[in-house]
């Protein structure tokens, strides 16, 4: 029997899908205005923090490879923006004493009108099930913008969601928080454990993160090729 979060997320991925092309159009621009940019590839590959995804996805004609070591799980990843607000892609799964997977994913961003720092997105994470395949939607928002007229660096970005599959039909969280437009600090409720780790921006394309996935080393780093 299907989950309640399966019966809720399955028919709001259809009618995103369906949406998609007049909600998302002014998508990417909207948001970049709000923070800095450092959007990675998840443990799984989704846009996201470290495990969590995030309602944002990559840019349209971009490519965003990714790569991280986690709790006896690691490999590479890609997400390429297919649209504006659409991302698809791949993670190659090397798990520790079992045999290894690729998986494919899905996102789409949704800005609702009138709501410039608020965004929701749903997403499959696996879709072909050869893990878990798993159904979630979440919402990202800003909760304090850094004011440059002010001097006032400081930006926090908050995000919470739900799904089935690897988050086991619960409430999942997490956030960023901000210390100019190169560092911030990332942390994360993953339905299973808190994460946590120091996010590095050094340019438009290349990202690096280090922390902890339970109490594991977590490493991640993320490159984004435009043409």
């Amino acid at each position: 029997m299907p989950t309640t979060l399966t019966t809720l997320i399955a028919p709001a991925l259809a009618a995103t899908l369906a949406a998609a092309p007049l909600e998302l159009e002014t998508g990417p621009t909207l948001r970049r205005t709000a923070q800095p940019v450092s959007e990675m590839n998840t443990l799984y590959g989704p846009t996201g923090l470290l495990v969590i995804p995030t309602a944002y996805v990559a840019d349209r004609n971009t490519l965003s490879f990714g790569t991280a070591f986690g709790e006896d799980l690691r490999g590479p990843s890609a997400n390429w923006g297919v649209f504006d607000g659409i991302e698809v892609g791949g993670a190659f799964i090397d798990r520790e004493g079992e045999s290894n997977k690729g998986i494919v994913n899905a996102k789409i961003n949704i800005i609702p009108e009138n709501f410039k720092w608020f965004e929701v997105g749903v997403g499959v994470v696996d879709a072909a099930d050869a893990l878990e395949q798993t159904l979630y939607v979440v919402a990202s928002a800003d909760l304090v913008v850094p004011d440059r007229l002010k001097n006032q660096a400081i930006g926090l970005r908050g995000h919470v969601g739900a799904g089935t599959g690897m988050f086991q039909d619960k409430v999942f969280g997490g956030g960023e928080l901000w210390l100019d437009e190169k560092f911030s600090l990332v942390g994360e409720w993953d339905t299973r454990n808190f994460n946590g780790g120091f996010r590095y921006v050094h340019d438009s394309s290349f990202r690096l993160q280090i922390g902890f996935q339970h109490t594991d080393f977590f490493l991640s780093a993320g490159y984004i090729l435009r043409f």
